[in-house]
């Protein structure tokens, strides 16, 4: 029952057309099938009965179709047998590309909504999840899901055809249709212990596409210091054991396959010999008759065959249907709130940094850890003002900038944005006004240009070049290709100040109100930094600017000083009281 409740929630996720279509698409289909099958007996009595005319059903088919003007009935049954047969072709080859356009809009929509519900999923939530997991599900398991939908559909296209099978066969011998039923049943219930098989084989394969997305996602990230520390053999002998897993996992599933395969061929070949010896010697049934049901169940038992098949692929997909079933429902429980129209006074107001961003009290604690990442901070930064945040590794410092960027919100405490309390409602559109640089730069493989508008899509190149000027980054107009020039994967083909710059720019060129810059020039050599220390200094008095760093040069023209250690502002003035109080101590 849980595989049809899956099945009917992924249909619902598809367009009600196209559902529908489907659906009537496989029914006309099985008519036309079992008309054609209904036709066949007639059509070899209607053949004895031009040479004997001894058949009275025969005679009656005969004389009705001579009055629609067919001088021979031979020719007039074999026309309408292919007539049928050809719509039949035809409503077949819609029914498929109904089922083709519903599997791909399905797999797109769940793909979509999947990468939407990331992206308004609360921070604290996603990066305490593992990426290569999400991406797993993006894209593997969702292809998994296709593929499962597409057996899925073809199992409901089966049953409607095989019903259509068993009421023709019903309608020429009740007796040898009731035999087939029952003996087919009993062979379908010996390989149906086979379904718990294929959800574990899915479980696992789920388990071992993830281990691949770890293990490639680690290696390409430490590839550099594989090379330097010459253990790039590690690196392939993960893979190895990985792929094996994997490979190991497919072939458990393509052996259970095979092996459902050779019992229903066997199985079935004995069946349809039983049926056909039963009909001549011990029921005497009519040869025309026979050899139209010997036609339905050689068709039939080798769809048991296929049906058993589709479902367990069907079976196979469904934990991987569970890992999207639960990403969503996970990014729904942990999506970022919404602001409503009007909700408070200061949606009445834009959200800019006017006066001051004050945190009173503000509590942060990171799920498995005992100690608060932050406890209790109190602190003010004033609108045009520099802060620098400082503080030994561990005390908190990134946290503090996620907090004031809006991307965590305090277990314990408030946010105030000139004077009104940042509710968690509002903190999406707060980030608008903020902008932030890392130490590790996020740089597309893409040209100068397209990374800058990331920032800000309807840029214009004036207001581009206004931004590097400020950022110290006109090293770009000395390029070749200027604007144009492309980046490498990562920003590889630029240095490393070079990126910070062009990332500086990217950020000034939103005009925020809000500048964070966290570890920005701890990696450079001291000409970049003191580039980048320039730019800074040139913002000063224009926007609020919170720098965190530990190198002295970097931080001493701040307006004031927080010193965090342990999660805690453990000193707090301008940057001459923190020098003394380091003397003194």
């Amino acid at each position: 029952m849980k595989a049809v409740k899956a099945f009917g929630w992924l249909l619902r996720q598809a367009p009600t057309q196209l559902t529908l279509g489907l659906f009537v698409t496989s029914i006309l289909s099985a008519l036309t099938e079992g008309i054609g099958l209904l036709l066949l007996p007639s059509l070899l009595q209607a053949l004895q009965a031009a040479e004997a005319g001894t058949q009275d059903i025969a005679r009656a088919l005969i004389n009705g179709l001579q009055q629609f003007g067919f001088k021979s009935p031979t020719e007039a049954l074999l026309i309408a047998f292919v007539a049928l047969m050809g719509l039949r072709s035809a409503v077949v080859f819609a029914r498929d590309q109904l089922g083709m356009r519903l599997q791909h809009q399905l797999v797109d929509k769940l793909r979509a909504q999947c990468f939407e519900g990331l992206l308004s999923a609360e921070w604290r939530w996603l990066s305490g999840n593992k990426q290569s997991t999400h991406e797993s599900v993006l894209l593997t398991d969702i292809n998994r899901v296709g593929m499962g939908l597409h057996f899925g559909i073809g199992l409901v296209s089966s049953l409607v055809t095989l019903t259509a099978y068993v009421l023709t066969a019903l309608a020429l011998s009740w007796s040898l249709t009731a035999l087939a039923l029952l003996s087919g049943g009993l062979l379908m219930g010996m390989l149906a212990r086979q379904q718990g098989a294929a959800i574990r084989l899915g479980q696992n394969l789920s388990a071992a596409h993830r281990g691949l997305h770890d293990v490639t996602r680690e290696g390409l990230s430490g590839v550099k210091l594989a090379k330097i520390l010459g253990v790039t053999h590690e690196l392939i002998r993960r893979m190895s054991l990985t792929l094996g897993n994997m490979r190991s996992q497919q072939l458990a599933h393509t052996r259970s396959n095979g092996l459902s395969r050779a019992w229903f061929q066997t199985g079935g070949a004995a069946l349809l010999a039983a049926y056909v010896y039963v009909g001549l010697h011990t029921w005497h049934t009519p040869v025309p008759v026979l050899l139209t049901l010997v036609l339905i169940f050689g068709r039939v038992i080798p769809m048991l065959g296929t049906c058993h098949q589709q479902a367990h692929q069907w079976l196979h997909s469904l934990p991987a249907l569970r890992g999207v079933q639960e990403l969503l429902h996970d990014c729904k429980t942990h999506a970022e709130p919404v602001a409503e129209p009007a909700a408070t006074d200061m949606e009445h107001a834009p959200l800019t940094l006017d006066h001051q961003l004050c945190l009173q009290d503000v509590t942060i604690r990171h799920t498995g850890r005992s100690e608060a990442a932050l406890g209790k901070v109190n602190a003010c930064f004033k609108a045009r003002t520099t802060t620098a945040i400082m503080g030994p590794s561990g005390a908190g410092k990134s946290t503090l900038a996620d907090v004031l960027m809006g991307l965590l919100a305090p277990d314990e405490g408030t946010v105030l944005l000139n004077g009104k309390p940042l509710t968690a409602a509002h903190r999406a559109a707060w980030r608008r006004q903020v902008s932030y640089v890392p130490q590790e730069v996020f740089l597309f493989h893409d040209s100068i240009r397209a990374n800058l508008r990331w920032g800000k899509q309807n840029a214009t190149d004036a207001e581009m070049r206004e931004a590097l000027q400020c950022a110290s980054a006109d090293f770009v107009f000395a390029l070749p290709r200027g604007l144009d020039t492309q980046v490498g994967d990562g920003g590889v083909r630029l240095s490393g100040g070079e990126r910070q710059r062009i990332a500086l720019a990217r950020a000034l060129l939103q005009r925020p109100t809000l500048l964070i810059l966290d570890e920005a020039t701890s990696a450079l050599d001291l000409e970049n930094e003191q580039r980048v220390r320039d730019a800074i200094e040139r913002l000063h008095g224009d926007l609020t600017v919170v720098i965190i760093g530990h190198r002295l040069p970097t931080l001493e023209h701040a307006d004031q000083v927080l010193v965090l250690q342990a999660g805690q502002v453990h000193a707090q003035g301008t940057w001459d009281q923190i020098r003394q109080m380091q003397i003194k101590t």
